[in-house]
């Protein structure tokens, strides 16, 4: 089955000047073609009121209409020259004194009479033929002078030949509007091809940007002004994708060396174990050992699964009203014994009920409080704090020690990211903490963001949305 095919734009652009071309050729042809038949009528009906006004007048200097009917030839030489005027005269309800046709029997007597002294162009009068035609005519009264006769005129002209004038005037124009418009859709053709050359350019530039040339960009000094807005676009586009594609890049590395560690642990172990007998107790070691590299897989593979999740929106977010001090206190306990043995302490303080899901705050939080502890020297506190801030709920989690340099803050949240480039921490943590406590906001509609100072306080705060404020 043949799919349909839109029309390229340059066929979309030559099509409808062409459109255009023939409806403002037919518009002024048929607004020329109704000036002149304006024109023509006008001209016929100034003759009509002139050659009547001559009538009137002769009929007013004969001796009698006796005189007029026995004599008519005056009346026909005034009448002659014209093919298609027509005078007719006639006393009540007599027969015609003058018929300048004699011949035919179209034209009958119909059109009032109208006082000579209003005689102009609202007394002419259309008429159609018995034959079909049209004529248009005008009639009046006059009295012979020496008998005081009344003699009705009318002087009529058929509108053949007018008619003659505008058919062969419709049809130059209707030839003229075709061959406009056929040679402005040929000529429309070359401007389009040259007007979108620009488009074209945009395209080839286009072309050339590859999965390893993710850097290069279209050139806005050549794009016309009305493509500016879509280069711009593209651009911008193209960064993201950089920026996604060199962010995936560094994923896959990381996920490789932190996959590797484990699985490397794992196998040097264990063919170390099988290169000679081992006692019981070794081979218990052995297990043992390798359980914490199995344990380690889990946390990390649970982890991404949960970033996936939440990425494709596929986790349950039950939000409910939670006692906020209650919250902080309670990871603050759970940590109590993990802060000890590293000779640290934790302080939670807050105020409120915070709208959120309380599992995944639980975890956002006990992260972030994980990591503190373990950058965090002796002797200091950690501190749980949470505030309201033009609405929104901010909690926060703030340690001193070394801090994080700049450069490094603005990747913290990144998937398997450490600033800790020797990964001297890479057997503790999976380096996806962060990022999913960066997930966990997103579900919220909230942000994630780190502070710090070198050799100074480091901070994380959760930003929860209006929506869900300390109340």
């Amino acid at each position: 089955m043949n799919r349909f095919h839109p029309a390229s734009l340059t066929a979309r652009l030559v099509f409808l000047f062409g459109l255009v071309a023939i409806v403002t050729f037919a518009g002024v042809g048929t607004y020329l073609y109704h000036s002149l038949s304006r024109q023509l009528e006008t001209r016929d009906d100034d003759e009509l009121l002139g050659k009547i006004r001559a009538m009137s007048h002769l009929v007013q200097e004969a001796g009698s209409v006796d005189a007029i009917r026995r004599d008519p030839h005056i009346f026909m030489d005034a009448a002659a020259g014209h093919d298609q005027l027509v005078v007719l005269m006639k006393v009540g309800n007599d027969d015609l004194v003058v018929n300048s046709h004699p011949e035919t029997e179209v034209l009958s007597f119909s059109v009032p009479a109208t006082n000579e002294n209003d005689l102009n162009r609202s007394a002419v009068s259309a008429l159609k033929l018995r034959n079909g035609g049209s004529a248009r005519a005008v009639a009046t009264a006059a009295i012979v002078g020496k008998t005081n006769e009344r003699v009705e005129i009318m002087v009529a002209r058929t509108a053949s030949d007018r008619m003659q004038l505008l058919d062969g005037y419709h049809a130059e124009v209707w030839t003229a509007a075709l061959g406009g418009t056929l040679l402005a859709t040929v000529l429309s053709y070359f401007l389009v091809l040259r007007g979108l050359r620009p488009l074209r350019m945009v395209a080839r530039q286009a072309q050339t940007i590859t999965a390893h040339r993710l850097d290069t960009r279209l050139d806005m000094t050549a794009a016309p002004q009305e493509l500016h807005e879509i280069v711009q676009s593209f651009n911008a586009m193209l960064d993201r994708l950089h920026a996604s594609f060199e962010r995936l890049t560094q994923f896959s590395a990381d996920l490789a060396h932190d996959l590797r560690t484990p699985l490397n642990n794992l196998m040097v172990q264990t063919q170390v174990a099988i290169s000679q007998v081992r006692t019981p107790e070794e081979y218990q070691a052995l297990l043992i050992s390798n359980i914490e590299e199995y344990e380690r897989l889990t946390r990390m593979t649970e982890s991404m699964l949960f970033l996936a999740r939440a990425e494709h929106a596929h986790v349950v977010v039950n939000k409910e009203s939670l006692d906020i001090e209650t919250e902080l206190r309670r990871i603050a306990e759970y940590f109590e014994g993990i802060a000890e043995d590293a000779g640290i302490t934790i302080q939670a303080s807050g105020k409120g009920t915070l709208f959120a899901d309380a599992i995944l705050l639980r975890r956002a939080v006990s992260n972030l409080v994980a990591n503190a502890i373990r950058y965090t020297p002796i002797g200091h506190v950690v501190k749980l704090e949470a505030r309201k801030d033009h609405g929104s709920a901010i909690v926060s989690v703030s340690n001193p020690g070394r801090g994080i340099e700049a450069d490094h803050l603005e990747r913290i949240f990144d998937r398997f990211y450490r600033a800790d480039t020797a990964r001297s921490n890479s057997a503790f943590s999976t380096g996806l903490g962060l990022a999913i406590v960066q997930s966990i906001m997103t579900l919220h509609g909230g942000t994630a963001t780190a502070e710090s100072a070198i050799d100074g306080a480091t901070v994380f705060k959760l930003t929860f949305p209006p929506e869900a404020p300390l109340l």
